[in-house]
């Protein structure tokens, strides 16, 4: 009998350590996936703390390059008239003509023209236009990727200095008669003036871009910095009067010589593109009408051999006498077309 008690004491014994055992590794198991879950719940969240943490950033529009022009813009606001000298030069490299603009800054009817953009929208708005602009700067500076202007029966008229209350009319309406497309490099004060001009541009399907504010070698030319300040003041006025985002530049007076290295970079880096011209039509010196037959007699020099980019202003002399080079063109079977942003520029070398 007592033998027996302590087998049976001895098999409880067993029977308690196994079941001891089989408790403790079940205790660490168990331990061991919590902390294991735990562990994974925290990298995820690390993970999409981090993503959005980088989307956040990506974004935040880029800063813009402080601009220098507050004091250009007081003085159009106080009816200063812009000295628009043009000297004689080469007609590759000029086109000039001595004239005052009277400019007046209306800031109640700018503001009337602005579109109604919030913040958050515009905050969008401007990190789409700095990516843009970076594609855009890229494939002009690629070699054999950018669009080619066509040579041969294509000619791409550019209009300079405007927009002009009655001129800028009369051009509109004969490019729309003709069918033809043009590209407009305009001047702050003169946008400020005739905002309803430039929407008309955008609707007809033409091209807008920038001239500068000044249009004084002395001023623009200043600095790198003043030549950047410039244009963006202009391409700012078209973007919050049109929701249009430019960065199509003229140089005044050309790129060659005042485009030197470091207004080149400061320009690159502000992505602008700057735009020439091949074909001078002198219309600035030639008001009676001459102007169409020194263009049609360049057009025949160089048709076949370049495309055929031609400088005209935004004049009443111009457009009095524009629908004679219009009609030539198109009795002659010229297509008519405006450049674009994707197109490699016309530069001076």
């Amino acid at each position: 009998m007592e033998k027996r008690a302590k087998r049976t004491k001895r098999k409880l014994n067993r029977l308690g350590k196994t079941v001891l055992g089989f408790l403790i590794i079940f205790t660490m198991v168990t331990t061991y996936l919590i902390w294991d879950q735990v562990a994974e719940k925290n990298v995820v969240a690390k993970r999409n703390s981090d993503k959005l943490t980088a989307t956040v950033e990506a974004s935040q529009p880029p800063k813009k390059m402080e601009k220098e022009s507050d004091q250009k813009q007081n003085n159009v606001e106080n009816g200063q008239k812009i000295e628009h000298l043009h000297s004689e030069k080469d007609s590759k490299q000029t086109h000039s003509e001595t004239k005052k603009n009277p400019i007046q800054a209306d800031k109640e009817n700018v503001i009337d023209t602005k579109p109604n953009v919030t913040k958050k929208d515009q905050k969008k708005k401007d990190a789409v236009d700095s990516e843009s602009k970076k594609n855009n700067q890229a494939i002009n500076k690629e070699d054999g990727k950018a669009e080619q202007l066509e040579i041969g029966k294509v000619v791409y008229m550019t209009f300079d200095d405007g927009p002009h209350p009655t001129a800028s009319q009369e051009i509109l309406q004969l490019l729309e008669k003709y069918n033809a497309k043009a590209s407009y490099f305009m001047l702050e004060p003169n946008m400020k003036q005739n905002p309803d001009v430039v929407k008309a541009m955008i609707q007809d399907g033409h091209t807008v871009g920038v001239h500068g504010v000044t249009h004084d070698v002395s001023k623009v030319y200043k600095s790198p910095q003043s030549f950047v300040a410039e244009m963006n003041t202009a391409i700012d006025f078209i973007a919050e009067t049109t929701n249009v985002n430019t960065h199509l530049v003229r140089a005044p007076y050309g790129s060659k010589p005042y485009i030197t290295a470091p207004f080149q970079q400061a320009s690159d880096q502000a992505n602008f593109i700057i735009w020439d011209w091949n074909v001078d039509s002198v219309d600035w010196k030639l008001k009676n009408g001459q102007y169409v037959q020194e263009v049609i007699q360049q057009i025949n020099h160089l048709e076949g051999k370049e495309p055929l980019v031609i400088l005209m202003h935004e004049k009443p002399t111009t457009a009095a006498h524009l629908e004679n080079l219009l009609k030539y063109f198109q009795d002659n079977g010229y297509e008519m077309r405006a450049i674009n942003e994707s197109m490699q520029p016309i530069q001076f070398k």
